[in-house]
C-alpha cells in the first residue's frame, strides 16, 4: 500500500512539473513574441504553482509593467524583493515605478540600494541624481550628477541636469563650460542650445543668445518664451524689425504677455511707428501684473506729449507717478500743465514738487527752477 502512495505521489509530482514546464514554455513563448498579457497569465500560474520561482516573478512583474499595469508590477516587485532584497529586476522596477508616480523620497530609496550592488553604474547615479533634483535637494543632485559624470563622461542627460544646476543658482561661467562641452559631443542637440541660450540671455550677451537660438530654427517652432527671448535679443542688438517678428510670435503665448507687449511698444517706437507703439504700452497695461505699471503709463504719456496731445498726456503721467517714484514724472507734469492748463498754479506746484525732489538732472533743475521763477513774477505782474 505504501508502495502504491509513493508511485501515486511521483507520477503527481511528474504531471504537475510538466505542466509548470508546459505553462512556462508557453508563457516565455509569447514574452519572447511581445504579447505580454498572454504572458503575464502564464507567469502567474507558475507563480501559483510554484510561490518559489524567481524567474516567473520577475518576468511577470516585467510584463505587468510593460502592459501599464503599475499595481500589478509592484505587488509582485515588493514579493520578490522580500524573497531576494538586492534582486536586480525587482529594485529597478519599484525605482522606475516609484519614479513615474511622482514618489521621490521612495525613488531614491531603491536608487540608492542599486547603487549599492552596482556602484560603476553611471545610470543609476543619474536617475537618483533626477530624483533628487525633483525633491529640490538640490546638493545631492549636484554630487550625484558628478558621480555619473566621473563614471561616464558622455552623459548628456547628466550633463543637463548639472548645467541646470548651475544656472538655477547663477554660475554662468561653469554652466557654459558644461553646456560646451556637451554639444561638443551631439552639436545638433536642441535641448543643449536652448539651455547655453538662457545663460547667455542672463548675462546679458544678446550676440550670443541670438546665435544659439538661430541654431535651433528649421528643426522646430519656438515656444512663445524662446520667441520673447529672441525678440529682445534681436531689439538689444537694433535688429527691429527681427525683434517685431519673433516678439508678435510670441504673443500666441496663453500666459501674461506683458513684457511682450512693452517689448513690441518699444521697438515700434524705435522705428517711430507711435499708433502700433500705443497699442502695445496700452496693452501692456492691461495685461499689467508687474511692478512695471508705472514705466508703460509713463511711455504712453511721452508719446502723447511728443504728439502735442497733453489732454491723453497728462493722465497717463498721473498714472505713472500713482505706480511709481520717480521724480522726472513731477518734471513731465510741470512741463505739460505749463502748456496745457491756463492756471499756472499748477505747473508751479508740480516743478516745486520736481526742485523739492532733488533729483539729480541738473539740466532739468535748472530749467525748473527758471520757469518756476518766471511763472511767480507772471503772477505777480497779474496780481
Amino acid at each position: 500500500m505504501k508502495i502504491l502512495v509513493l508511485i501515486i505521489t511521483f507520477i503527481s509530482t511528474v504531471f504537475i512539473h510538466a505542466q509548470n514546464n508546459s505553462a512556462l514554455e508557453y508563457a516565455l513563448t509569447a514574452y519572447d513574441g511581445q504579447d505580454f498579457q498572454t504572458a503575464l497569465i502564464g507567469f502567474s500560474k507558475c507563480i501559483e504553482s510554484d510561490s518559489s520561482h524567481i524567474l516567473c516573478h520577475e518576468k511577470a512583474l516585467l510584463c505587468a509593467y510593460k502592459i501599464g499595469d503599475f499595481s500589478t508590477s509592484k505587488t509582485l516587485a515588493i514579493q520578490l524583493e522580500k524573497k531576494d532584497s538586492f534582486n536586480l529586476i525587482s529594485l529597478s522596477q519599484l525605482a522606475a515605478i516609484y519614479e513615474l508616480e511622482n514618489n521621490a523620497p521612495l525613488a531614491i530609496k531603491y536608487y540608492l540600494k542599486l547603487i549599492k550592488s552596482y556602484p560603476k553604474n553611471a545610470f543609476y547615479f543619474r536617475k537618483l541624481a533626477q530624483q533628487y533634483q525633483s525633491a529640490n535637494l538640490v546638493q545631492d543632485a549636484f554630487i550625484n550628477y558628478g558621480e555619473a559624470i566621473k563614471l561616464n563622461d558622455r552623459d548628456l542627460l547628466s550633463l543637463k541636469g548639472l548645467a541646470e544646476i548651475y544656472l538655477m543658482n547663477n554660475h554662468y561661467v561653469e554652466a557654459d563650460s558644461i553646456l560646451n562641452k556637451a554639444l561638443s559631443q551631439d552639436s545638433t542637440n536642441i535641448t543643449m542650445h536652448f539651455l547655453i541660450a538662457q545663460s547667455k540671455y542672463r548675462q546679458k550677451q544678446y550676440e550670443e543668445t541670438v546665435y544659439y537660438l538661430e541654431k535651433t530654427k528649421g528643426r522646430l517652432d519656438l515656444s512663445p518664451y524662446y520667441n520673447k527671448l529672441l525678440g529682445y535679443s534681436y531689439m538689444q542688438i537694433d535688429s527691429l524689425d527681427q525683434a517685431i517678428f519673433h516678439l508678435e510670435k510670441s504673443l500666441t503665448d496663453k500666459g501674461n504677455k506683458e513684457h511682450a507687449h512693452y517689448y513690441l511698444a518699444t521697438a515700434y517706437e524705435k522705428k517711430e511707428n507711435p499708433e502700433y507703439a500705443k497699442f502695445h504700452y496700452a496693452e501692456a497695461i492691461k495685461a499689467g501684473i508687474s511692478e512695471n505699471i508705472d514705466l508703460y503709463h509713463r511711455s504712453l504719456g511721452r508719446i502723447f506729449d511728443r504728439e502735442n496731445n497733453l489732454k491723453e498726456a497728462i493722465p497717463h503721467y498721473h498714472e505713472a507717478h500713482k505706480y511709481g517714484n520717480d521724480p522726472l514724472i513731477y518734471y513731465y507734469l510741470a512741463r505739460a500743465s505749463d502748456t496745457y492748463y491756463k492756471d499756472k498754479t499748477i505747473a508751479m506746484r508740480y516743478y516745486t514738487l520736481y526742485i523739492n525732489s532733488m533729483h539729480n538732472d541738473q539740466a532739468y533743475q535748472n530749467h525748473a527752477i527758471a520757469r518756476r521763477r518766471y511763472l511767480k513774477e507772471q503772477l505777480h505782474l497779474q496780481n
